[in-house]
């Protein structure tokens, strides 16, 4: 059981994972691809609810359209990773690259809240392959032993595009408006999907092709293993269900919430830049430096009671100071989360079914946010004026849901679940 990745892997698997120049190379191409697809999703926080309402949507009609990204990205997922697994990586990152800038320009022509939520639901369909995508890539290029340390660091990208995307278009809103960031968006993707197909031409092993791999029936050659492997999975998918609800929830109340207190987009945009620096803090110092020491259940353990913390401190007080101070929080379990769970996922498959695992693992993801939005849009049409109710109840959902899970599980996994890291 304390094998490393590719000990537990038939000789023709192991050629499939590349090494040297080839596995650099695909880390890098996966960490573009993670930066740019984070980037796209974390500009649009502070826009897409108050553009909603510019178009004429309702509270609920805004908190459905930030929503249907995620309705539509979780069946993409699971597709995706049937399509990554199939036809190996390259394809279908590329794909997704170009729908998602086309989707993108369309925010830009959207004349209605209707037209708004067809080109969102396309956005996220299409943008569902890139993330299991680029971390599959990252768990074929390294090996057990330092997955957290290479997730956190590739994950960094994350809380740097979190830091730099909703800053930058909340200004760019303010400034030029809504219409013309869309655009922007769309440019860049289409230019990192050039740079993506230009780097994996000829890069080997990098992006893992059906063929070089066996059937899927010799994956696990010690049958034994497979329940322990499905329930780290499982212990991923569940804690990230628990965090996501929290995502969804802030991603659609934190812009209404300023705007209700008067404010601009701006300072929306820094309340996500706090998230996301405290979150980059995490992941690159202590789990992009430390983080296989750890067992991967001590460290989500920790994660989910701070990120709930940050949310109770919003739900204490409804003041601007409380909003920075609890995204901060929240960054800081966020930053914990992330970069372990996805270690988790990638210890608990092998390249011919990780496309899959990821999949499975963001399709959870999306639930929990598209959740998260369309209560706590809902919420926010009911209430009069500002209200904390819809962080306390996300926060719930991350201390007691997320809990008891790690808690049901861990009593079969926990042992196995250190061996992981």
């Amino acid at each position: 059981m304390g094998n490393t990745g590719k000990s537990e892997l038939t000789a023709p698997q192991q050629a499939a994972i590349p090494s040297g120049l080839a596995g650099r190379r695909g880390i890098q191409l996966a960490t573009l691809v993670v930066f740019v697809a984070f980037l796209d999703f974390f500009a649009g926080l502070p826009l897409i609810s108050t553009y909603a309402t510019e178009l004429g949507a309702s509270e609920t009609m805004a908190g459905f359209i930030v929503s249907i990204y995620s309705i539509t990205n979780l069946p993409g997922n699971v597709v995706a990773g049937y399509f990554l697994d199939r036809f190996g990586r390259r394809l279908p990152i590329t794909m997704g690259l170009i729908v998602t800038a086309l989707a993108l320009a369309g925010y830009a022509f959207a004349t209605s809240s209707e037209m708004l939520l067809a080109f969102r639901a396309l956005h996220g369909f299409a943008a569902a392959v890139l993330t299991p995508g680029a971390f599959a890539m990252l768990g074929d290029s390294t090996e057990t032993g330092s997955r957290a340390r290479t997730m956190g660091r590739s994950a960094a990208s994350i809380a740097v595009a979190a830091i730099v995307g909703p800053a930058t278009a909340g200004i760019l809103a303010d400034r030029i408006g809504y219409e013309p960031v869309f655009l922007i968006a769309a440019g860049l993707m289409a230019a990192t999907a050039v740079i993506y197909v230009l780097g994996s031409r000829g890069a080997g092993g990098i992006v893992a092709e059906p063929a070089d791999v066996e059937p899927r029936a010799t994956t696990d050659p010690n049958p034994v293993t497979i329940p322990f492997r499905l329930s780290w999975l499982a212990l991923a998918s569940i804690a990230a269900l628990s965090w996501t609800i929290g995502v969804g929830t802030f991603t659609t109340y934190v812009p209404l919430h300023v705007q209700e207190l008067g404010e601009t987009s701006r300072l929306s945009g820094y309340a996500f830049s706090m998230f996301a620096l405290t979150a980059l803090i995490m992941m690159a110092g202590v789990v992009g430096l430390r983080g296989d020491r750890y067992g991967r259940l001590s460290l989500i353990s920790v994660g989910l009671p701070l990120f709930a913390a940050g949310l109770f401190v919003m739900a204490a007080t409804q003041d601007m100071w409380a909003i920075f101070v609890g995204m901060s929080v929240i960054g800081l379990g966020f930053g914990l989360l992330l970069p372990t769970a996805t270690a988790l996922v990638a210890d608990s498959s092998g390249p011919t079914r990780r496309g899959l695992a990821f999949g499975i693992f963001y399709g959870s993801y999306s639930l929990g946010v598209s959740i998260g939005a369309i209560v706590s849009g809902r919420i926010a049409e009911n209430a009069t004026g500002v209200t904390g109710v819809p962080y306390a109840v996300a926060g719930i959902v991350a201390a007691a849901c997320g809990t008891l899970a790690l808690i049901a599980i861990a009593r079969g996994i926990g042992a196995v679940s250190r061996e992981a890291s």
